[in-house]
């Protein structure tokens, strides 16, 4: 009877703890995708500028065993200085190439803008931010037995190191943006902020910053 009672008191305490234990979990899978976004953005700047060539990033959302993931993929023109934006048609024409083995976040997906903005993480330039999902320019490729995956939300830098936001058809303007805001959610997601983070481009300098709650 006596253990019968522990168990019972055991099981109490694990069903109450379990939300804080999944939320720890969460925000801490959270971190890494963001550090690693991060990591992948810096590399697609550092390419633009070495190969001096523009490099275009962007991301596929789809559903990876059941839970949200994040696809990063990155393609620089094979010529150097890139002259066309890449399309479905002219990827299998090798006018592109993958400037790095697409990389996968799991457990994430991209936040709106408010998710992150209102009210702002800490230390967020918010004036100044202008959302990647601002932008409804895409590229497709096949890739990881995906046929016909599509990369949206495109970052280009180019092989000044500045950052730009693509138009629809792939047309860059004539000035960087000043930031650029990646918002990612993690799965499970809470109260708003409470598992949001953020990744910020400064256009102009490229430095890449990581801002989370």
């Amino acid at each position: 009877m006596e253990l019968m009672c522990v168990l019972a008191i055991m099981s109490v305490l694990a069903s109450m703890s379990w939300p804080s234990i999944v939320g720890i979990l969460s925000g801490d899978r959270l971190t890494n995708n963001a550090y690693e976004l991060s990591g992948l953005i810096q590399q697609a700047r550092t390419t633009a500028m070495t190969q001096h060539t523009y490099v275009w990033l962007g991301f596929y959302s789809y559903t990876q065993n059941g839970a949200p993931a994040l696809m990063v993929a990155s393609l620089a023109e094979n010529s150097g200085l890139a002259t066309v934006v890449p399309t479905t048609s002219s990827l299998p024409n090798s006018n592109f190439q993958l400037a790095g083995k697409p990389v996968i976040l799991s457990n994430v997906s991209i936040a709106a803008v408010s998710n992150y903005t209102n009210p702002a993480l800490p230390g967020l330039d918010v004036p100044d931010n202008t959302d990647v999902g601002s932008q409804t320019y895409f590229f497709s490729m096949s890739v990881s037995g995906i046929s016909n995956a599509t990369f949206k939300n495109v970052i280009t830098f180019g092989p000044d190191g500045q950052a730009y936001l693509p138009t629809s058809t792939g047309a860059l303007g004539s000035n960087p943006v000043l930031c650029l805001g990646v918002g990612l959610t993690a799965s499970p997601g809470s109260a708003k902020n409470l598992h949001t983070a953020a990744v910020q481009v400064h256009g102009l300098s490229g430095q890449v910053s990581v801002f989370q709650q």
